[in-house]
């Protein structure tokens, strides 16, 4: 595929106008191309943190002065006459100057290097849903799951829940930052819950919170961090995460 195509290709994924087997294909593609899955994950990360960040400014009180003394009408023009259209005019292209200069600022300040990650994984928790298939695998047999993640280097722990109520789904590869992240996909009745294994890195995640309607429970195991995604309740979530990290760490038998 020549470079152009890859291009349209990123942009319509990255917009959300291919379909299930369309996204599919490009993200076998990702997972074999690293280079196109760098840029991807830098478009991605960009779109979130301009989401984030490129609000929209308000022009200084003193802006607003000047404006509003070039559109008033004079003290010696008749106050049935309208104010001239170019003035109008002119008043327009100084506010858009002044809104354009603060949104390039914006645009170009250190913090678009921040790659969201919360954002990011909760994005990709919603195209899964949004594609009607949330994994790429699709198979509720941990034999057939763990062995197909082999292509990533890192794979994460793979255990059985279905008696729990959690029953195993299938798993995906997700891009964050670049690189292919492994995501398993469980069920809680009609709710699904994604669980993306990253690398760890600094500090232990540890923690509860909600965002944007989805519940997310961090953890960390070994050189493994875990963020399951879900809008099922928190308590649902948090008791994902318990039987989780019990299974995982009771034995072999579990996870092989």
């Amino acid at each position: 595929m020549s470079r152009g195509n890859e291009t349209l290709l990123t942009h319509a994924a990255l917009d959300g106008e291919l379909d299930a087997a369309g996204m599919l294909d490009f993200e076998n593609r990702l997972a074999a191309n690293a280079s196109l899955a760098a840029e991807y994950g830098r478009l991605k990360a960009l779109r979130e943190v301009m989401r984030r960040e490129l609000v929209k400014p308000a022009a200084p009180p003193a802006l607003r002065q000047r404006i509003a003394a070039m559109v008033a009408p004079s003290a010696s023009v008749r106050p049935a006459r309208a104010a001239p259209p170019w003035q109008a005019m002119a008043a327009s292209a100084i506010l858009a100057a002044g809104l354009g200069s603060a949104s390039t600022w914006l645009a170009l300040r250190p913090a678009i290097e921040d790659t969201n990650l919360v954002g990011t994984l909760i994005a990709d928790h919603k195209r899964g849903l949004l594609s009607g298939q949330p994994a790429d695998i699709a198979s509720s047999d941990r034999h057939a799951v763990k062995p197909w993640f082999g292509r990533v280097a890192l794979a994460p722990k793979v255990v059985d829940l279905a008696p729990q109520g959690f029953p195993l789904a299938g798993g995906r590869i997700d891009v964050i930052a670049g690189a292919p992240a492994p995501v398993l996909v469980y069920r809680r009745k009609a709710h699904v819950i994604s669980l993306t294994a990253l690398p760890a890195q600094g500090a232990p995640p540890a923690g509860a919170f909600e965002i944007d309607g989805y519940s997310v429970q961090v953890w960390r195991d070994g050189g493994t961090d875990y963020w399951a995604i879900s809008d099922t309740d928190p308590a649902g979530l948090a008791n994902f995460r318990q039987l989780f990290e019990a299974a995982a760490n009771s034995g072999p038998g579990k996870t092989d």
